[in-house]
């Protein structure tokens, strides 16, 4: 099925909602760090204090014009790897996506420069050929790396479920199924 056809589910929902610990740790780490300001600055944010946090966390940064933004993995936690079977670090969202996830992508972002607000959605992401797919929440936080404009954020996944489907590896099966974290 190619990759514009595949659905991804999606729903915005307030930060106050956050009943995930870590999700609400980070939140009031960002929300204390504002200091009165639109958004924090990235040096506020310690990844040491997200230590247990930081192998679902990434850091996505903002370059390009104001007109034609770049999108980029700064850095993506050994769990994201692991469950999307690649290492987006270092690589834009164009490389990365296509079709109508990549439209969404580059929406969600904008709309979070725009607002400074932090987002919280909860999505379904394809693995491999679409065969398998990873359903997680997802809190993103807009940080500024100089303090005029949102140019970093910090994004936290906490997996809710994951398909898998079943392999054949040689002569043997490996049965798959829904993997519950």
């Amino acid at each position: 099925m190619p990759n514009d056809e595949r659905h991804y589910a999606s729903s915005v929902a307030d930060a106050s909602l956050l009943t995930h610990p870590e999700h609400r740790a980070l939140f009031d780490h960002w929300a204390e760090n504002r200091s009165g300001e639109k958004v924090p600055l990235r040096g506020s944010f310690d990844p040491l204090t997200f230590h247990r946090s930081m192998p679902r966390m990434a850091i996505i940064e903002r370059s390009g014009t104001k007109d034609a933004p770049i999108f980029r993995y700064r850095l993506a936690g050994t769990e994201i790897v692991r469950r999307a079977g690649r290492d987006p670090t270092g690589k834009s969202f164009e490389e990365l996506y296509e079709g109508s996830y990549l439209e969404t992508a580059n929406q969600t972002y904008l709309e979070i420069v725009e607002n400074g607000q932090a987002h919280f959605s909860q999505r379904v992401y394809p693995i491999g050929d679409g065969s398998s797919s990873l359903r997680y929440d997802r809190l993103i936080l807009p940080y500024s790396s100089h303090g005029s404009a949102i140019d970093q954020f910090v994004l936290l996944i906490v997996v809710v479920e994951q398909d898998t489907p079943k392999k054949q590896i040689g002569s043997f099966s490996i049965f798959g199924g829904r993997e519950n974290t």
